[in-house]
């Protein structure tokens, strides 16, 4: 059963959809906890395995071990197989709608967060902007009214197309979209005013401030909106031990992706 009640039904779609995945998804699947579905899946569907190998070889040791710890394990046949499948895609339905139906996410109520929130924080006003993460656009359209020009850096191939064709839907001509990730962003040191990024930091934390540092301007702003959820965990004392200040908001819903978060900024220095 889906967590979000996507419009996209999950259980029509093939086990196959997994050939959408980006290299940046994939490497996540070591952590992901369906152990046994997945090696049965890359069993049954070698050419699923052979994608994830050659998509993201630095999995090539975990999935031969995977595949090799359920070896003896009968393949499930029919209905049984479909069902693990099913059950496997619904356990990544976000990364799932993102490659197939990404406009699901923009009817979500956890996405109805005060703009404000974000342009509140820093004066966008004629300032080049990178928004980190963009998905399908939240930060990066809040911004774009006010910026000079605003360049949405985001992984997933789907989800650059979509940004782009709302982009232009929207009229948003200070709009670009270019493929890169936090740990490595696609443009010179000190290029931006303003870097923004929401539920993005926190995978190598090191690596990504240096990151966001080396990309904006002395004296310009590093926002993550939002930055993290509403506790004092690993992530917050890092961003404060930084001189990140920070406050709280709301993201409507009732899901896991929705609560009470917090919004962090810094002046480049």
């Amino acid at each position: 059963m889906s967590l979000f009640g996507w419009k996209k039904n999950i259980e029509a779609l093939p086990i196959e959809t997994m050939l959408l995945f980006e290299e940046r998804q994939l490497l996540y699947l070591p952590e992901h906890g369906k152990r046994r579905e997945l090696a049965l899946v890359f069993r049954a569907r070698p050419h699923i395995a052979w994608y994830v190998q050659n998509k993201a070889p630095a999995l090539l040791e975990w999935l031969e071990a995977l595949i090799n710890e359920y070896r003896d394990e009968p393949l499930p046949e029919g209905e049984a197989f479909s069902a693990l499948c099913t059950k496997l895609l619904e356990s990544m339905e976000d990364w799932v709608v993102y490659v197939t139906a990404p406009e699901d996410y923009d009817t979500q109520v956890f996405t109805t967060w005060d703009a404000n929130e974000l342009t509140g924080l820093a004066d966008f006003s004629g300032k080049i902007v990178v928004d980190i993460g963009s998905g399908t656009g939240k930060q990066a359209f809040a911004a774009a009214p006010l910026a000079r020009y605003v360049y949405c850096v985001e992984p997933v191939y789907n989800l650059r197309k979509y940004l782009k064709a709302q982009a232009k839907a929207h009229g948003l001509h200070n709009v670009f979209v270019v493929d890169g990730l936090l740990e490595g962003i696609p443009f010179h040191e000190g290029f931006a005013d303003i870097v923004t990024g929401g539920h993005v930091f926190g995978d190598d934390m090191e690596t990504e401030y240096a990151e966001l540092t080396r990309v904006t301007k002395k004296g310009g702003t590093i926002v993550l909106c939002p930055g993290n959820v509403d506790r004092d965990n690993d992530t917050h004392r890092f961003l404060t031990d930084k001189g990140f200040s920070y406050r709280r908001f709301l993201e409507p819903g009732d899901t896991y992706a929705s609560g009470w978060v917090r919004s962090y900024w810094k002046v480049n220095e």
